[in-house]
């Protein structure tokens, strides 16, 4: 189980069942400064762009926009369970799943899609390939620990969790993300000082990668079940986007996961 740069992307070989990937911003078609695969209606880039950018992004999994679910997301912890009957929601921007920053599904018949400019994506499915899914970890969602709410919703559907997988895809580091104190309180609350380092008395370095790790071990996924990707959104502009270091006007990547056709 691995994180791997395949081209234009960012691939987690998790389960022979299971794609999974992560898009930087290279291979689209936007202009400066959301140049050139921005995903993101949220910006100031032209709408045909993101339509066509959203179409690239799923083509080495052989899927299309019309089996892509995307939602509203929010920075919080509400997760939904989506099936066939949700294909298409958000794809283009349209009806995307309201208030969620988890989406899971058992049925192959669909894509997991959700945006990203630094936050964690987060990962998850099972030794045997039962269930996928896919959770957005900013520094809110971690703190309200969406990752242990991702493991019990598969734990409700009978699936052990010492048998769950999880991949941490590429996000900001702890080199780039400097945070305050109502940060240091929200995260030291749930994972302990561990992924905060101090820069001085209001401000730390926060590793949101190792916050979330801590908090899918404190829940009962085992250590060596658990893979990070080695990349720093903030440092590798030449790769990612990055909210922090370019600020709004910048795009958006993508997280995806889908179960195999059978």
């Amino acid at each position: 189980m691995e994180f791997r740069l395949d081209g234009t992307r960012v691939v987690l070989d998790v389960h022979p069942r299971v794609n999974a990937w992560f898009t930087t911003r290279k291979g689209g078609v936007s202009s400066a400064p959301f140049d050139t695969l921005n995903l993101s209606y949220s910006v100031d880039d032209l709408p045909a762009n993101i339509v066509e950018n959203r179409r690239r992004a799923l083509l080495g999994s052989g899927r299309g926009l019309n089996e892509l679910v995307m939602p509203h997301q929010i920075h919080q912890n509400h997760i939904e369970w989506v099936g066939p009957e949700h294909k298409g929601r958000g794809a283009r921007g349209q009806n995307p799943i309201s208030a969620t920053d988890g989406l899971f599904t058992e049925s192959d018949a669909l894509v997991l899609g959700m945006g990203f400019a630094d936050c964690v994506p987060i990962y998850l499915t099972d030794a045997d390939a039962q269930a996928v899914g896919i959770l957005h970890a900013g520094w809110r969602g971690t703190a309200a620990q969406i990752q242990k709410l991702g493991v019990e919703q598969l734990v409700r559907r009978g699936i052990d969790r010492r048998r769950i997988l999880a991949g941490i895809g590429p996000s900001i580091g702890p080199c780039c993300y400097e945070v305050d104190r109502p940060v240091y309180d929200a995260i030291s609350a749930v994972a302990g000082g561990e992924p905060l380092v101090q820069k001085d008395e209001e401000h730390w370095w926060l590793d949101l990668k190792k916050a979330n790790r801590i908090l899918l071990q404190m829940v009962g996924v085992l250590p060596e079940n658990i893979v990070e990707a080695p990349f720093c959104t903030g440092c590798r502009s030449d790769l990612f986007f990055s909210y922090r270091v370019e600020g709004r006007r910048s795009g958006r990547m993508g997280g995806y996961i889908c179960l195999k056709n059978k």
